[in-house]
């Protein structure tokens, strides 16, 4: 029933260590980033692999249990062990795969930023009931996770850091981007989207979508080389398009409130030039929560 669609950026590196090789210069701990991109019935959600000479850091666990056990797949084929989890918010499709990776990683810890521990403390087991409740065994992990708050603005990876920013405004309130210097990349998570539909349920009025349009700058604004929004097809690239595509849906987005009239107008006026576009379940949702039945 499921396809799961996995999109790997840059292949892993390997080589043969012989005594001859002993004395090769040292190379940056941090070599390079992975990611698995969901299939349409994973929400097209990315996760991204974070490797080192000899261990990871994940971000982002997958909705569904076989894309996250895709993504476990993934890990263990890099041959790292995996040390951290970082969750950047809290929404079930970045979360409820969690229970899958730390079965396969039982030494991993699951950590999130301090503001955002207690929007997945209060939600998390309800969202997993609501999604499991009439789903096929096997679709939805066993059980709901909580991670840890960090600590500090960053993980280590073999000494090397990886930054876990202050949450910004984006699809929702409080999501937390993640930065990797060494990489030149930035992890946007659901502040951008790209060749999908954008979750804009939780901007139904003209101040919430400019202040997510104001993260967009801010973000923007710090230049990354390389960057890896929260949804998109497998496809896409991992450049500043992202950020235009997101831009656009918004002014949609903003257009279509102030001029439809009701719920079919609204709808056809988000899936208007978009027809192919996946995702469609986000429209789905926008229009529910301007309009509920």
């Amino acid at each position: 029933m499921f396809i799961l669609d996995r999109r790997h950026l840059l292949s892993l590196a390997g080589a043969a260590v012989g005594a001859s090789l002993l004395h090769k210069p040292a190379r940056a701990a941090i070599g390079e980033a992975q990611v698995h991109t969901a299939s349409d019935a994973g929400a097209l959600v990315d996760s991204v692999v974070i490797l080192g000479d000899e261990s990871a850091v994940l971000v982002d666990a997958q909705f569904i249990a076989p894309e996250a056990s895709a993504l476990a797949d993934l890990i263990a084929a890099s041959g790292r062990r995996l040390d951290t989890v970082i969750i950047s918010h809290y929404h079930p499709d970045h979360i409820l795969g969690l229970d899958v990776i730390l079965q396969r990683f039982p030494e991993a810890r699951a950590v999130t930023h301090p503001k955002i521990r207690p929007l997945i403390e209060q939600s998390v087991a309800g969202m997993l009931a609501q999604f499991s409740a009439g789903a096929p065994e096997g679709v939805f992990a066993a059980r709901a996770h909580i991670p840890d708050a960090l600590e500090a603005d960053h993980v280590l990876l073999e000494g090397e850091r990886i930054e876990v920013l202050e949450p910004i405004h984006g699809d929702t309130d409080l999501i937390s981007p993640v930065l990797i210097p060494s990489l030149d990349t930035l992890i946007a998570s659901d502040l951008l989207y790209q060749n999908v539909h954008v979750w804009v349920a939780d901007n139904t009025t003209p101040d919430r979508v400019q202040a997510w349009r104001d993260s967009l700058d801010q973000l923007e604004g710090m230049g990354a080389g390389t960057v890896i929004p929260g949804h998109r097809t497998a496809d896409s690239p991992d450049g500043s398009a992202a950020f235009a595509w997101t831009r656009d849906y918004l002014d949609q987005w903003d257009a279509a409130l102030a001029e439809a009239g009701n719920a079919d107008e609204l709808r056809a006026a988000m899936i208007r030039g978009r027809e192919d576009v996946g995702f469609a379940l986000a429209v789905d949702r926008a229009v529910a929560a301007v309009y509920p039945e």
